[in-house]
């Protein structure tokens, strides 16, 4: 008999346990997205599975991971390549990207080669004017970094994020993004296809929304963001052309965000909200799909874009 009421007392301390904290955790429901895009059937259409994600920073590929995750599993040869940052952060996203990808490429230019304004590091994701990305920016020395990645990789498809607004504003964002557009473009790297990680109109301003509230309450203006869209002369990210839907891929996606370290994951929270309090299945049947604007390199190369 004793036995029995101690396993009911624990029985009932854990569902009281677990009822809290449902109360307690962010209702992160209105956040996910409401609009409805073409889902993607070019991807599964092509013969030549190599696929890289270029970008400026290694947690900048949280919001396509779902989709890159499939295409794994599908069989893709899979790279990204961002700027290094420290070893332990290194070790970090190769340890992140080691269930959904097969090689991780660093970019090992230090601070001063990359910018010329790193006085004050904390603004340096600041938005400031495309024209004075030239003065700013070491665009040589870091295209031909880029460049030597990508052409020993020679992928069918990059990834990448938006050349508009960047995600949320951060310029490096928008340079690595443009980079990419500009090389095939000019015919220097040789992709088939660009897809660029986007949010939908709602998911972008519930969001940004949030991160405003959040800044504000801890003492900070809460305003880069509206201030990047004047800046870029934009409404906000460019709008997805397909969707593709991650829900076989929910435990995959959870494990990679949270492989990531504790400051890293908090960055990572700002964009995906509360994730770490939600398991797996329950947060991806809300945000169960991810969405792309596709740009086909003709098109770049026709002055159509």
């Amino acid at each position: 008999m004793i036995k029995r009421f101690s396993l009911f007392c624990a029985a009932l301390t854990m569902a009281v346990m677990l009822l809290t904290s449902c109360k307690t955790r962010e209702d992160v429901s209105g956040y996910a997205p409401t609009e409805v895009y073409a889902n993607d059937t070019l991807l599964k259409s092509l013969t030549n599975k190599r696929a890289m994600i270029v970008l400026a920073h290694d947690d900048d590929m949280c919001a396509m991971s779902g989709t890159i995750a499939m295409l794994n599993k599908q069989g893709w040869e899979i790279a990204v390549v961002s700027f290094s940052k420290t070893p332990e952060r290194n070790a970090a996203q190769v340890e992140a990207c080691r269930d959904i990808l097969d090689t991780v490429l660093f970019i090992n230019l230090s601070p001063a080669q990359i910018r010329n304004d790193k006085e004050d590091e904390r603004r340096s994701y600041f938005a400031f004017p495309k024209d004075s990305f030239d003065v700013v920016f070491n665009r040589k020395i870091i295209e031909e970094e880029y460049l030597e990645c990508i052409n020993q990789f020679n992928p069918e498809v990059i990834f990448t994020l938006d050349n508009e607004m960047g995600g949320y504003g951060h310029p490096e964002h928008v340079l690595i993004s443009q980079m990419v557009l500009d090389l095939t473009a000019e015919s220097r790297i040789s992709p088939a296809y660009i897809y660029q990680s986007v949010y939908t109109n709602h998911m972008e301003n519930s969001i940004m929304q949030r991160h405003s509230q959040r800044m504000k309450s801890w003492g900070f203006p809460g305003d880069e963001w509206e201030k990047a869209k004047k800046t870029y002369g934009v409404g906000g990210m460019p709008e997805p052309t397909v969707q593709v839907n991650i829900t076989d891929e929910a435990e995959t996606k959870m494990n990679y965000l949270r492989s990531y370290n504790k400051r890293e994951r908090k960055t990572l929270g700002f964009f995906i909200p509360a994730f770490e309090d939600y398991r797996a299945k329950e947060y991806f049947t809300l945000f169960d799909r991810e969405f792309f604007r596709v740009i086909e390199a003709k098109a770049l190369k026709n002055g159509q874009l």
